[in-house]
């Protein structure tokens, strides 16, 4: 039933994306929406604190009324822990003005109080904003979930904003801060002054980058369809009857984050400093290039999922199989089919929000794998290759996934590859005996019809390379998952056609250049033949025209729909759906709880982007 609400909620609530937001991990529990106030007020021109003495702090649920009828969403609060950020040990966090704890466990009112706590640091801030209190789940179910962070600086001297200033309350996407992550798409924000010298007076502002960054451009008005900010600074004049001004800002293209809250902006009047706002540009990678610090904040989001959040098996057996092993009917839902590019779309979203659950800062890198790779091929990382007739990955004892196991496997991940560790499958490139470079994807063709078939080229060309029987990663579909490169590769596979999309201006789903088949199964013609198989293997798809391949379908396992015929006589659906519903979060509701081929295509709405180019 709570599943249904979900879907209800998102159908009538498109423009209120946090009403619909979900814990990721429990995409049936909804999301506390979780404010905290430095120093007790609303303004940050005070989250400046010092090591001599703690400074009062609170956080509240804002979402606590339900959305339809009376009563509490949290009835009994929500059981969390505040902390610091991951591998970060900055602040003194506590419930009372002494100690020398750095985290504590308590309930959050379910009726929305504020909740009273104290703060003092315990090393001086690297840099303003880069000291963060987190608030994460701690129940018996759905916990190590982050919802919520917040910036301030530990300093040796007195903050740089004097309080006889105009003080002003920003909210970037909404009131929380797990919405404070950003790409090169726009994100709405506002402003407000909280204490004028009267209603009818006003405030001229400036927003800017904070010097020595550039991280962020900005924008006010509505901007075109497939735009972006592009402004370097922005002009804004506030009220004094405390109404909100809106702007927006956007990642600055070739100058993403590498640490959260690296993204600072200033309110300025004139030459004085009002506020200082702290977002990430979170932007997917080359893995190859990575800093220590992003690598190692990957490595130990991935052990959580998998050791803590127990989910990783299920990415596993939703791909071409389930717990038993290879299943046909989940093989061609994904694959050898229209629906292959939009369907893995989707799947490795999932994933990397599963991940943002443990560690917001974190993005799901991809495998150039046309180009040599030796960062990732390590034993600090994904894992050296070893020496014959061993197979399995040598990986560093202190890497958080030395401890790597799947279900029925020994321990360790299976990997011996022809091409060492060097990263690169084949030493031809371009041509059929080897992986195709990014240039012989794209020449591909121009159509969705012709693109498509890069699943049979490039896709297969760099699993095929890999190690054949002897590593996982060039197994069967179903065991290629149980290595954590095969994410890596497929964050390829997607940002191939990211761009290609971008290349070519293939947005519109309507159009059959940007997804060949259009409609819906159900009205779809029965020529040519809606499934078929090689005669002499069962296993081996030839025609692939099944209940989920056309633009307005929906995606299985996050349709929840299982064992579904649309009049074929034949099994379309697998008999479980085990990724069911897709996590909505704080900010995007996109590609929505059941996505649809439709809703995965423009992955500007998605809020990613890449390294490598600028969709805009």
């Amino acid at each position: 039933m709570k599943h249904y609400y979900f879907i209800f909620c998102c159908v009538i609530m498109v423009l209120f994306a946090n009403s619909c937001a979900v814990i990721p991990t429990c995409p049936n529990s909804r999301m506390p929406i979780i404010e905290i106030q430095v120093n007790n007020t609303e303004s940050n021109h005070d989250d400046y604190i010092g090591t001599s003495g703690f400074i009062q702090c609170r956080a509240r649920i804002t979402n606590f009324n339900k959305d339809f009828g009376s009563g509490l969403q949290f009835p009994g609060g929500v059981e969390v822990e505040f902390r610091n950020k991951r591998l970060s040990s900055d602040l003194f966090i506590s419930t009372t003005n002494s100690g020398v704890t750095t985290s504590f466990f308590t309930t959050l009112p379910g009726n929305g109080g504020w909740f009273n706590f104290f703060v003092k640091g315990n090393s001086l801030s690297a840099a303003d904003k880069a000291s963060i209190i987190e608030i994460a789940t701690a129940g018996a179910s759905c916990n190590e979930v982050v919802i919520a962070r917040k910036g301030l600086m530990v300093s040796s001297s007195p903050g740089p904003i004097p309080n006889t200033r105009p003080q002003v309350a920003i909210e970037v996407g909404s009131i929380t801060t797990i919405d404070d992550y950003i790409a090169w798409n726009p994100v709405s924000c506002r402003i407000k002054w909280l204490n004028p010298s009267a209603p009818g007076a006003t405030l001229n502002i400036t927003l800017r980058n904070m010097p020595s960054l550039n991280r962020l451009r900005f924008a006010t008005g509505t901007l075109a369809a497939g735009t972006t900010a592009t402004n370097l600074t922005e002009n804004l004049t506030l009220s004094g009857d405390g109404s909100w001004a809106s702007f927006k800002i956007a990642g600055n293209q070739n100058n993403a984050s590498v640490e959260d809250k690296d993204a600072v902006f200033e309110v300025m009047q004139g030459a004085d400093l009002l506020a200082r706002e702290a977002v990430m540009v979170r932007i997917r990678k080359n893995a190859n290039t990575l800093s220590t610090p992003e690598r190692d904040r990957y490595l130990e989001a991935l052990r959580e999922i998998h050791q803590t959040y127990n989910f990783y098996e299920l990415f596993k057996n939703s791909h071409s199989g389930n717990a038993s092993g290879f299943n046909v009917i989940a093989h061609r839902q994904a694959h050898v089919g229209s629906a292959f590019l939009p369907w893995h779309r989707a799947f490795m979203l999932h994933i990397e929000r599963i991940l943002q659950a443990s560690d917001p800062s974190v993005a799901l890198p991809y495998w150039h794998f046309d180009m040599s790779s030796p960062n990732m091929f390590n034993a600090d990382f994904m894992g050296a290759n070893p020496t014959a007739p061993a197979a399995v990955a040598i990986i560093n004892p202190s890497n958080p996934i030395s401890t790597w196991q799947i279900t029925g496997q020994a321990a360790g991940i299976r990997r011996r590859t022809p091409y060492g560790n060097n990263g690169i499958p084949s030493s031809v490139m371009g041509t059929g005996t080897g992986v195709a470079t990014e240039a012989a994807t794209f020449a591909l063709g121009a159509n969705y019809s012709s693109f498509k078939g890069m699943e049979g080229t490039t896709h297969n060309g760099a699993h095929n390379n890999s190690g054949n029987s002897v590593s996982w990663i060039a197994g069967s579909p179903h065991i290629a998952p149980q290595d954590p490169l095969f994410y890596f590769l497929h964050g390829n596979i997607e940002r191939l056609w990211a761009k290609w999309q971008w290349l070519n201006n293939r947005f519109d789903a309507t159009q059959s250049s940007t997804y060949d088949l259009q409609g819906g199964h159900s009205n779809s013609p029965s020529s040519p033949p809606v499934f078929t198989t090689n005669p002499g293997n069962p296993n081996q798809i030839t025609s692939n025209r099944t209940f989920g391949q056309y633009v307005e379908d929906s995606l299985w396992p996050w349709d929840n729909k299982t064992g579904v015929s649309q009049g074929t006589g034949t099994l379309e659906r697998p008999a479980t759906a085990p990724l069911t519903p897709f996590p909505i979060v704080v900010g995007s509701i996109f590609p929505g709880a059941q996505p649809t081929i439709k809703t995965t295509i423009d992955f500007r709405l998605m809020n990613y982007g890449y390294d490598d180019f600028f969709p805009y």
